[in-house]
């Protein structure tokens, strides 16, 4: 290949990368995949959806990641995870979606979720290495809106019934920091899974992988469970202590709060 032609595909590259929003990232591959500690995959605090040791779940409206956390896997020994958690891809997403611009892996995740899903990844997928082919053959995420989520208002003030112009997804709070509340006193367990029966069907909620034990404080309500178990929601400024390992989304029992 001459300079020349060197040149052009390179600024070819570059256009296409631009039209479509991100260009497909390098080692982003198919089959049952662990995750990787902080360590192995270097990356570190401070990012939407994924951080050291873990990476987070969401689900899928239209085809598309959708945003609001569900789950979490963990690589083995962060919030309590007894081995190496495993999420069998079928598919990657490189164009942005859920408000971000990274790749999803869309799968079978395994660990105390259990479901078919999206995650976030990083640019390169570096939280997530091969041990081989697929477990499960493949699944695609299931199609749902918000109001898998509690949409009752009238039960609970911390439910979203999407009847307002700036707040109409019922089930999920669009504005991440307009709705909060307070930890009650005796503070709370937070949690990283409840489970996917619980986020997609309405089940019992399965509670897994302590985060952290919060004393006081403020969250900012994402969503709340059907059965009004666990409210899913990202911590304030005063929230003491500060979750760890870069987390800033959990799963807070109902009991634990009241609408500030």
């Amino acid at each position: 290949m001459t300079r020349r032609h060197a040149v052009l595909l390179g600024i070819l590259t570059s256009t296409m990368a631009l039209a479509g929003g991100l260009a497909p990232a390098s080692g982003l591959s198919v089959g049952y995949k662990a995750i990787a500690s902080s360590a192995a995959s270097g990356v570190q605090a401070g990012h939407t959806g994924y951080g050291p040791g873990w990476i987070a779940l969401t689900f899928d409206t239209a085809g598309a990641p959708h945003g609001p956390i569900t789950g979490y896997l963990f690589h083995s020994g962060v919030a309590g995870a007894a081995g190496n958690d495993h999420f069998d891809v079928s598919s990657y997403r490189t164009q942005p979606a859920a408000s971000v611009n990274t790749p999803f892996a869309a799968g079978y995740a395994y660990g105390n979720f259990g479901g078919c899903t999206w995650s976030y990844l990083d640019s390169n997928g570096a939280e997530l290495y091969g041990e081989g082919p697929l477990h499960t053959g493949g699944c695609t995420p299931p199609n749902h809106t918000t109001k898998i989520f509690c949409y009752d208002q009238a039960a609970d003030p911390l439910c979203n019934a999407g009847n307002t112009s700036t707040e109409f997804e019922a089930g999920v709070w669009k504005s991440a920091h307009s709705h909060p509340a307070r930890i009650n006193p005796g503070g709370c367990d937070v949690i990283a899974n409840v489970g996917a029966g619980a986020i997609y069907n309405g089940a019992a909620a399965v509670p897994a992988n302590l985060i952290a034990h919060v004393n006081s404080g403020t969250v900012y309500v994402r969503y709340v469970t059907k059965r009004r178990e666990y409210v899913m929601a990202l911590e304030a400024g005063d929230l003491s202590p500060q979750l760890p390992s870069g987390i800033h989304w959990g799963f807070f029992p109902r009991g634990c709060l009241t609408p500030a």
